[in-house]
């Protein structure tokens, strides 16, 4: 590139201003759509049965069972 390309080059690039990148709103952004996501998600999920047995679960807390068989 010679010295007349060179001052082409800038003369060309002095109206282009890049603005600053600003890292900390596009992490922030991504958080908030993870986050967005897992309680959308989580809403739309079907309720799961509990994974506990009931008599089970009532002689660890000591209240009497009511799952009758």
């Amino acid at each position: 590139m010679d010295p007349q390309d060179q001052k082409l080059l800038d003369k060309q690039l002095r109206n282009l201003h890049v603005p600053p990148r600003r890292d900390g709103v596009v992490i922030a952004t991504i958080v908030a759509v993870f986050l967005g996501g897992i309680i959308i998600g989580s809403a739309l999920a079907k309720p799961r049965q509990p994974a506990v047995n009931p008599q089970i679960a009532s002689a660890l807390i000591g209240a009497p069972s009511s799952f009758r068989q």
